[in-house]
């Protein structure tokens, strides 16, 4: 009929439109075999003609057939089947139809809200028996799958039937959507997907280049899954109630999504990381773009050209609207809050955890921005206490939501101090000069004596190793004096004692390889004598910074914690540090404190 059509535009009204194996197998994919699940396609079938088709029924496969491959999406054998449409394609009453992997070269609009439709409803009840042994259709589907839109989609799915047989199954599947060249018509600036009191909208691995609008009021079942949107969104549904299910996951939208306040169900599921830091009120971004073509004197046109031009540069309008628009108006900040605050609602109900606190963080932002502007407008203490405080809150904890973040804060403050302190004496640190003091002196020694260093080490040790045997002898003298444990306690005191000298007196022992005094050496032992005492200086000397900057860490942690030690342990410049480090401590460690608290009750 359509090859036959001499006008430029086939039209068709009231009709309904059966599938027959003899006639229509050719325009199928066909299997290679009977054993295999395998299609071979035919050539691509070409239309030229715009398409305008009212009121009009396609019958598919018989039901159990149809069924079938909705369920394993396997579009392959009845509908419209790999067909080029080079003109626009307008549908209007249509309601079960299926396109497969086609391509539109124009734009296709899918009209369906004329309650004409409903005398086709009628006319197949009276042939019940008749048609349902033949055909599906009572289902009211509309099938988009695999294929491409050029020049987008205009597609408007209102059912106003209440009777349950009725209830439409719209699945868009597996496409793309490309965007619409300049144009005067006002919808070429977007694609439209607009469907009221549907039984399920499937709308899923779909991509769209240009501006998109989705709208799924009152509807049963939504699976919004897999889309990516590289331009604006306008995103709005609603459930039919409290049984209804939403499932909205790993979407991608590259830019805002503008939506209103959804109502969601508890049976719903959405993931926050789709909508992150991307959300903008319908209602107030409305307002404020009509009052920017009322304050600009452009016409529809030239603000939507202007709404697409959208980007992270500062003059966008996005960011006007985020950053000016919202902080000098505020009914539209109340409703950006009250978006966030639905949201973080219902993943409270649903005990998400993450995705509530990531909307709590940009509810908090709102009012951070708020503040800010309020210092600007009126600087006073307080107003710069407020902006700064919400500041220091978002970087220090999130406010509130990450205790992890407090912790880490916290550990930077102590690691800056106790470099600061590693800088300057402390009374901690008089150990650590008597004991470099005293290193030189024992290489002095060495250096000018014959015998080896675990000799001279044993004689400086002498008194104290002379008490440890004194104590020995002593226990072995009186062992018929003594009880028998208290001589075994004993034992293990004294060899740990003489544990220390031994071991470093052997591993002295063992390293020292050349004797002799300094003066007497040739010049080659020389060399590796200073290459000797050179490594052990560095390995003495590294091992005195380590036990320096632990007690500069030691005594950071302590004033941070402000467990308190009395005297502070150093002088001069540093002291006052100590006491404004122990204000901080006690600052960060409290708000540490009621983060780590709100969370464990949330």
């Amino acid at each position: 009929m359509i090859e036959e059509e001499k006008d430029s535009v086939f039209k068709l009204e009231n009709a309904i439109v059966k599938y027959k194996e003899a006639s229509d197998s050719i325009y199928q994919f066909k299997p290679l075999s009977v054993n295999e699940n395998k299609y071979n396609r035919i050539d691509t079938i070409y239309i030229h003609k715009e398409l305008s088709l009212q009121n009009v029924q396609f019958i598919p496969f018989p039901t159990e057939n149809f069924n079938s491959m909705l369920t394993n999406y396997d579009f392959k054998g009845f509908g419209f089947n790999h067909i080029n449409f080079k003109k626009k394609v307008t549908l209007r009453n249509t309601l079960a139809v299926l396109f497969n992997e086609c391509v539109f070269e124009n734009t296709l609009t899918v009209n369906n809200n004329d309650p004409i439709v409903y005398n086709i409803y009628d006319y197949i009840k009276k042939n019940e028996n008749r048609y349902n042994s033949e055909s599906a259709l009572m289902q009211t589907d509309f099938i988009l799958n695999s294929s491409e839109l050029r020049k987008g989609i205009s597609f408007l799915f209102d059912l106003k039937n209440t009777d349950n047989l009725y209830e439409g199954e719209v699945e868009i599947t597996n496409s793309k959507i490309w965007k619409k060249p300049n144009s005067v018509n006002l919808n070429a600036w977007s694609s439209d997907i607009k469907c009221n009191n549907l039984l399920s909208l499937n709308i899923n691995n779909l991509t769209f280049y240009n501006q998109a609008r989705i709208y799924n009021i009152n509807g049963r079942y939504f699976n919004f899954t897999e889309n990516k949107f590289e331009d604006i969104t306008y995103f709005y549904f609603s459930a039919k109630n409290d049984k209804s299910n939403i499932k909205i996951k790993n979407n991608i939208f590259k830019k805002y999504v503008v939506t209103s306040l959804n109502t969601l169900t508890k049976s719903s599921e959405v993931d926050w990381d789709n909508f992150s830091n991307k959300l903008i009120n319908s209602s107030s971004f409305n307002e404020y773009f009509y009052t920017l073509r009322e304050n600009e004197k452009i016409g529809v046109i030239e603000s939507y050209k202007k709404l697409e031009k959208l980007d992270n540069k500062k003059d966008s309008l996005i960011n006007i609207y985020k950053n000016s628009y919202l902080l000098s108006h505020k009914s539209a900040l109340k409703k950006e809050v009250q978006l966030r605050v639905n949201y973080y609602d219902f993943y409270k109900s649903q005990q998400d955890l993450e995705s509530s606190n990531a909307l709590y963080i940009e509810y908090k932002d709102l009012l951070l921005m708020q503040s800010k502007l309020q210092y600007k407008q009126n600087p006073s203490f307080e107003t710069f206490f407020k902006w700064r405080i919400n500041q220091f809150l978002k970087v220090f904890s999130a406010y509130g939501t990450k205790p992890e973040k407090a912790v880490i804060f916290s550990l930077y403050v102590i690691l800056l101090f106790a470099f600061i302190y590693l800088l300057f004496p402390n009374s901690w640190d008089t150990l650590g000069k008597k004991r470099l003091i005293h290193r030189f002196e024992f290489f002095q020694k060495y250096l000018r004596r014959n015998e080896g260093m675990h000799t001279i080490y044993l004689e400086d040790k002498q008194q104290e190793i002379s008490s440890y045997e004194a104590f020995k002898t002593n226990l072995e003298k009186a062992h018929l004096e003594l009880p028998s444990f208290f001589i075994t306690w004993s034992k293990p005191l004294y060899n740990a004692s003489m544990f220390s000298s031994r071991i470093t007196s052997r591993f002295l022992k063992t390293t020292d390889v050349l004797h002799g005094k300094w003066k007497d050496l040739s010049p080659k032992q020389k060399r590796w004598k200073n290459i000797q005492i050179g490594l052990l200086l560095t390995v003495g000397l590294l091992y005195d910074l380590f036990i320096k900057a632990l007690n500069a860490l030691m005594l950071s942690i302590n004033t941070f914690t402000t467990l308190g030690f009395g005297e502070i342990p150093i002088k001069g410049l540093p002291r006052y540090l100590a006491i404004i480090q122990g204000f901080i401590g006690w600052f960060m460690l409290t708000i540490f404190s009621v983060s780590l608290i709100s969370q464990l009750l949330n």
